[in-house]
């Protein structure tokens, strides 16, 4: 529940901006102000969806690095395992 009466809540975004620029400047702050509290309700929703992709992202990643990380240990081991044979050999 906002502090804004019923009728600016109800107003579209166009009839609001009609109110900031051709109305009584009484008027003025209050369509403002139910301007800027939607477009700050819609940048919070937006922050928290890129907040949520974001984290998915990062999980990826870090999986990802892991999956590089095990076959380096595992190119390193085959590296040894060669050297160690061709020691042996010569």
């Amino acid at each position: 529940m906002s502090n804004f009466s019923p009728k600016l809540e109800d107003a579209t975004d166009k009839e609001l901006m009609h109110i900031v620029n051709e109305l009584d400047f009484r008027v003025v702050p209050l369509a403002s102000d139910e301007l800027t509290r939607r477009t700050v309700k819609t940048l919070e929703k937006t922050i928290s969806s890129f907040n949520d992709q974001s984290s998915k992202q990062t999980e990826k990643i870090i999986k990802l690095t892991w999956w590089i990380v095990g076959l380096t240990v595992v190119m390193v081991l085959g590296l040894i395992i060669q050297i160690a044979i061709q020691i042996r050999t010569i």
